[in-house]
């Protein structure tokens, strides 16, 4: 599909009514010579090295208009030459304006060039075109089979080496709905069709890339982006491809327009979100190689939205903006990934397009004064730009402290460099590129890098000297049994200044939770199971890096079930179990019986020591859960409920007396006859109090005293009958 372009699409006779100033830094206007149209400039801008710039012609007058011519300097800008792309009979000053509409342009040096291209008027299939001469012809490359389905599309034709290329097109039934991508490893004389399984499926039948969206890296790695969010990558010189998804939200309306890469690792994409209204530009920056990318928060305002690229061999980008008011037209550059931005400085100057070959050779695109005698179009990167990367901190632990900035700095000519630091530090040479500084004390440090070459810039960076000690590592692990799934506690008692960060692990890893993280200084850790592990903790600063390992055992410590009834019981009596379950607390009980009809626990079938009244003639399984953190462990036993003769319960119950009640601690109890009786008093919550055992006798005392006052159930029973009373502890 045809790629939106941004902002380059205004009118150029409004910019060049204003006053400009340029940018000391890119003081070199050339003229690109182009005489097509009024405003003319260059939509697409190839640097090929110091001498050779490429570029195709576009008119801010006449954005309407389909040209197809190139412009070409071999002598480093000072002239340059324009010709058609394709022929025209019917305009040849214009070239093809029906036919084709160019999609890219992808030079190799001063003699050989491609581009590729759409049909103008249908809007889909292309053709490649190759030039050997300088631009003088163009040979049309385009394979059999290649972009013929009214459904295919040509964006991009792209060479890694003379020998090796490749051009990708939009998904379409003749390649089976695959990304259309052939590649070549002769120079374009024959191309193979790269196999579907070698290219991620579309995400939907609505996913196209965009003309001119490509990036290229050395002799092995390319990427494209797509209008749903998705950036394409190959390591391999096209071979196979892989697919990273920006995490835009959603993804499908996150249309990817600008990739630029600045080495085979750190890359920026520029993507608009449509999902908003109006869609927004979004950035997103990654650090290795577009497997993953992080979106920026905020954008800065000095970051040009209209072309963007990186500067071989020196980690550094740039930027071009252009808008329909001159004032707010710019360029600018960022050392730090595409995080922050510099603007170069000039005024009401718009710019199209910007690239670099390396630290020396750039030009920047804008709009030509006229038409019939054009002056200016592009502008020469002339003068000495000072941009270095400095460590913030550095670690002081006598006598001395050492760092080595990395330059940076861009110029086109020999540029000289002198360094600096307030206060003063000791630097290996004040006028190497990249010298060695040495403080000798803590302390605050403002390094500054001068660069010339005719022009002055200046840039510092403050170095914070911190005295430090390498960390002295250790933590103490849990004491008692370690168990799962019980959230152990490690105390760091690492020290060290400056403060360390720390990162936490396990081996094995699996089933383990850090809480709160990873980098926590001393977290909670979990074990899901048992066995052997060993706990690692990396203590990290600028004075060093220092790993403790300890080794520990984690134990299964789910509570053992346990209990005991009587084997054989009458239907009248109160059963209460003897509860032996052991293992860490705390602990929870749930009891059940099986048959569960004429139960009933008391004071509930959740206390440790229940009472269980139980009225049917049948022989019960009772159930005992116990659980802790560490799971639930189940135990049964089972009891005979007979049906056993004795005196009516209700007899029983009237001869059997209980006083004072409410009492202040000593209790009479007269007993219905002489014989053996059992005697328990449990709590509310079900815990025995008292288990006693009367034997041949009719009376007991019973004394409380001393017990929390409050409510308690006493339950008399012999083999045959029972009676449970209610008792007040005043």
């Amino acid at each position: 599909m045809k790629k939106t372009l941004l902002t380059i699409l205004t009118a150029g006779a409004i910019i060049n009514a204003n006053a400009q100033i340029p940018s000391p830094a890119w003081a070199t206007l050339q003229n690109t010579n182009y005489t097509l149209a009024a405003s003319m400039s260059s939509k697409f801008l190839d640097v090929v090295n110091s001498n050779v710039v490429w570029s195709v012609g576009y008119s801010g007058a006449a954005v309407g208009q389909n040209y197809v011519h190139f412009s070409r300097t071999i002598n480093g800008g000072a002239t340059f030459n324009t010709g058609p792309i394709y022929s025209s009979t019917v305009n040849p000053s214009l070239g093809d304006t029906n036919t084709y509409a160019i999609s890219n342009l992808d030079a190799i040096d001063a003699n050989t060039a491609w581009v590729g291209a759409y049909k103008k008027a249908t809007g889909n299939m292309g053709a490649i075109h190759k030039t050997t001469n300088g631009g003088a012809t163009w040979t049309n490359m385009t394979a059999t089979g290649m972009y013929t389905n009214s459904a295919s599309f040509c964006n991009v034709v792209a060479f890694l080496t003379p020998s090796i290329g490749i051009t990708q097109g939009d998904p379409n039934s003749g390649v089976g709905n695959e990304f259309e991508i052939w590649r070549t490893t002769d120079g374009g004389t024959t191309w193979s069709l790269v196999p579907g399984a070698n290219i991620p499926n579309p995400s939907s039948g609505s996913e196209y890339g965009l003309v001119n969206l490509y990036e290229k890296q050395g002799t092995t790695n390319l990427w494209f982006g797509t209008n749903a969010g998705r950036v394409f990558r190959s390591t391999d010189a096209g071979v196979t491809w892989s697919v990273a998804v920006l995490p835009g939200t959603p993804s499908a309306s996150i249309q990817v327009v600008d990739i630029a890469f600045s080495n085979a690792n750190s890359g920026i994409c520029i993507a608009y979100n449509s999902s908003v209204t109006p869609s927004v530009p979004e950035q997103y920056i990654t650090s290795n190689g577009g497997a993953s990318w992080t979106k920026v928060a905020t954008l800065d305002p000095n970051m040009g939205l209209n072309d963007v690229a990186g500067v071989p061999g020196t980690g550094v980008f740039v930027s071009a903006a252009n808008t329909s008011t001159s004032a707010s037209g710019f360029i600018s550059y960022s050392k730090d990934g595409g995080l922050t931005w510099t603007n170069w400085g000039g005024t009401g100057i718009a710019y199209l397009a910007i690239d670099f070959a390396d630290a020396t050779s750039g030009w920047a695109a804008t709009f030509q004064a006229s038409q019939s005698a054009p002056t200016g179009g592009i502008y020469k990167f002339n003068g000495a730009t000072s941009i270095f990367n400095a460590p913030s901190g550095a670690c002081f632990s006598g006598p001395s402290a050492t760092i080595a900035p990395v330059n940076m700095s861009l110029g086109n000519a020999t540029v000289s460099y002198t360094w600096s630091s307030s206060p003063a530090a000791m630097i290996s040479s004040t006028s190497a590129a990249n010298p060695v500084v040495t403080f000798t004390a803590p302390g605050n440090y403002v390094l500054t890098l001068t660069a010339s070459n005719g022009t002055l810039s200046s840039s510092s960076a403050t170095v914070n000297v911190t005295s430090c000690t390498t960390p002295t590592a250790d933590f103490s692990v849990p004491t008692g049994t370690l168990c799962n799934k019980v959230a152990l506690n490690f105390t760091n008692t690492t020290t060290g200044s400056p403060t360390p960060t720390y990162t936490w692990s396990t081996i094995p890893a699996a089933g383990v939770t850090i809480s709160p993280n990873a980098n926590a200084t001393s977290p909670a850790i979990t074990f899901s199971t048992g066995g052997t592990y060993t706990v690692s903790m990396l203590a990290s600063s600028i004075a060093g890096s220092v790993v403790v390992n300890k080794t520990i055992t984690v134990n299964t410590c789910t509570a053992a079930a346990s209990f005991t009834i009587p084997a054989t019981v009458c239907s009248t009596a109160a059963i209460v179990p003897n509860n032996t379950t052991s293992g860490p607390g705390p602990i929870s009980y749930t009891w059940s019986t099986a048959p569960t009809g004429s139960v009933v626990f008391l004071p509930n079938a959740v206390a440790a020591n229940p009472t269980i009244n139980v009225s049917g003639i049948s022989v019960y399984t009772v159930t005992l859960r116990a659980g802790n953190a560490s799971g639930v462990s189940i135990t049964t036993q089972t009891i005979d409920v007979q049906n056993c003769v004795g005196i009516n319960e209700a007899k029983f119950a009237n001869l059997t007396d209980i006083s004072p009640n409410p009492t202040t601690g000593n209790l009479n109890i007269s007993l219905p006859t002489n014989g053996d009786y059992n005697l328990v008093v449990v709590d509310v919550l079900g815990s025995i109090i008292v288990n006693e055992k009367i034997t041949n006798g009719n009376s007991a005392n019973l004394n409380l005293t001393g017990k929390a006052k409050g409510v308690y159930f006493i339950t008399i029973s012999n083999k045959v009958d029972k009676v449970t009373r209610k008792i007040v502890l005043e």
